[in-house]
């Protein structure tokens, strides 16, 4: 599995949670959602997460490392560490889904707020999958 094609299919999984969207077409994201964007958030809403793969090598093509980057609502202190909670729910642990075998969250470091007053956090997680390349 590609980088974009796992950036992708965890941008679709934490968009399974109530209220959390992924606007693959690039429309925006109502004022009420959480939006899950590839890469960088954008400046709208408020309560977003950005979904970027790294820390991948050619030699471990089966692990990848996954950041995600949250920023809660304007100045609401536990906004984002709440959002990071129910990412949580949804990847850490998850098994046999997708071509992954298992996520496990690894780290997370507090960010502070943004100049809007938007706390950010960041959230590490480590990805084992089902690569039929890597067992060859």
């Amino acid at each position: 599995m590609d980088d974009a094609t796992l950036t992708l299919r965890l941008c679709r999984l934490l968009a399974r949670l109530p209220g959390w969207a992924f606007r693959e077409d690039g429309t925006d994201y109502t004022a009420n959602e959480v939006g899950i964007f590839y890469g960088a958030i954008g400046a709208d809403p408020d309560r977003a997460i950005g979904v970027r793969v790294y820390g991948t090598t050619d030699e471990d093509i089966s692990t990848r490392r996954a950041q995600l980057r949250i920023r809660g609502a304007k100045y609401q202190r536990v906004s984002a560490d709440r959002l990071a909670d129910l990412a949580k729910t949804v990847l850490h642990g998850l098994s046999r889904v997708g071509g992954i075998n298992d996520i496990r969250r690894i780290s997370m470091t507090p960010l502070g707020a943004d100049n809007n007053g938007r706390e950010e956090r960041t959230e590490n997680y480590e990805i084992i999958l089902d690569n039929p390349e890597a067992s060859s």
